[in-house]
């Protein structure tokens, strides 16, 4: 009993005590919240930091919308207000916090925030704001709430926010939708130094765990790889834990019981399973993120090897053509194109089953484009020059899953690839791990 009291009370202390700091540009982070204002101009975007600390993790990480937005890296106890109509920012801070930011003008001048207030303040601030009808926009997350604890039928509105609906049942809470990613997509230059760093140890730590899969392994073995050499090479952790995922366990939608699981889908990998492995470094809170399909005996079935080099023609041909302006839809379109010309010469039957059912579109609900900066986001519209994205595209067929990603950062006229010198083929990949 004693262990799980002390962690009660370090939480206490962290919540209490952790200075927040900032370690990205001020005028960097005014220009992000003057153009947060304008797509918020409605109303008032509402963020909290990161609410949750646990000493298991390897350390703490923010919100990416609230560390985008602000610069504070280390900010437990803290509530950013964006008005979009006046264009202020509110930052409310926990008044007990000790440290070098705190409730006043100093904050005021070095945050370049408008108003940095004690805690407490946020009552009277959307007091005054909901009795204007103002409308509240908050970022998307899970209720963690039965139905019928719930104070709205909205799926998407985080217990915190439910707190505040409760407290104002009149006032209008609204999701902020996909308007936050759209907000960070496109990268700076100093945020695309960071993506190239967590990028180049991502392509590092990949290596490092597929030349660790063998037959009779377990997944975890292969995972805990990976995460040494993220902080070996530099990085500051992963970005998230490592998916080594083999056999049925590849299978889409099977790897998302990872994150409820004690076992993390941990299993022992057989000869003749593909596994997906797919992982991230981080750096400088921004993320890395690629993968590849991986026999674990070291050599794909003859079936096996056709299906694959099939898929990887197809994802060469859609990443040559990405550039800013094409939609998602049409990259599929690209790939599907190219996946059926090749599919035309297609010999084994596993092949040909493939290109046919592969080519629909609602048989491959997980085939996926995303954005990657401090963190995965949905794609809103066309590519957009400047964007860092993941092409991942993620297919399965007789019960083992396909999947290939590298990070791209998109051009006016191409994209180029972040995370270079990996093995595409089946003939490439196998002479890859015939070497370690």
């Amino acid at each position: 009993m004693q262990l799980p009291l002390f962690r009660f009370f370090f939480f206490l202390f962290v919540v209490a005590f952790a200075a927040p700091t900032s370690s990205a540009d001020t005028g960097e982070c005014k220009e992000r919240r003057q153009r947060a204002s304008k797509a918020f101009s409605a109303g008032i975007l509402l963020l909290h930091s990161k609410t949750t600390t646990n000493d298991a993790d390897d350390g703490y990480r923010e919100e990416p919308a609230f560390y985008y937005l602000t610069g504070l890296e280390n900010s437990p106890s803290a509530i950013l207000a964006i008005d979009g109509r006046s264009g202020d920012s509110w930052l409310f801070l926990n008044t007990k916090r000790s440290g070098d930011v705190q409730p006043g003008a100093e904050a005021e001048r070095k945050l370049d925030i408008q108003h940095v207030v004690g805690w407490s303040e946020l009552d009277g601030f959307l007091t005054r704001q909901i009795a204007k009808g103002t409308v509240i926009y908050f970022e998307p997350g899970l209720t963690l709430l039965p139905e019928n604890l719930s104070v709205t039928n909205e799926k998407q509105m985080p217990t915190w926010v439910q707190v505040l609906q409760k407290k104002w049942p009149t006032a209008q809470f609204r999701s902020a939708g996909r308007k936050l990613d759209t907000l960070m997509a496109v990268e700076s230059s100093s945020e695309l130094r960071a993506s190239r760093v967590a990028a180049r140890a991502t392509v590092a730590a990949f290596i490092a765990g597929a030349k660790a899969v063998r037959p009779g392994m377990t997944q975890r073995e292969v995972e805990l790889a990976v995460v040494e050499t993220c902080w070996k090479v530099g990085a500051r952790g992963v970005s998230f834990w490592p998916w080594a995922m083999a056999g049925a366990n590849g299978v889409f939608p099977k790897p998302f019981e990872s994150d409820s699981r004690y076992d993390h889908l941990d299993a022992t990998v057989r000869a003749g399973d593909l596994m997906r492995l797919d992982v991230g470094c981080e750096w400088e809170h921004y993320q890395g993120d690629l993968g590849r399909t991986i026999p674990v005996s070291g050599r794909y079935t003859e079936e096996q090897r056709e299906v694959w080099n099939i898929f990887v023609a197809a994802y060469h041909k859609a990443a040559s053509e990405m550039k800013e302006g094409l939609t998602e839809d049409q990259v599929f379109d690209i790939w599907r194109s190219e996946l059926q010309r090749k599919g035309e010469a297609a010999k084994t039957s596993l092949a040909k089953e493939a290109v046919a059912n592969w080519s629909e579109r609602k048989n491959v609900p997980y085939w996926q484009m995303h954005t990657m900066n401090l963190g995965a986001g949905y794609i809103e519209g066309p590519l957009r020059a400047g964007m860092v994205i993941d092409f991942e595209p993620i297919v399965s067929i007789a019960g083992q899953g396909y999947y290939l990603e590298d990070m791209y950062l998109i051009g006016e006229t191409g994209a180029e690839v972040l995370t270079p010198g990996l093995p595409y083929s089946a003939e490439e990949i196998e002479s890859f791990l015939a070497s370690k």
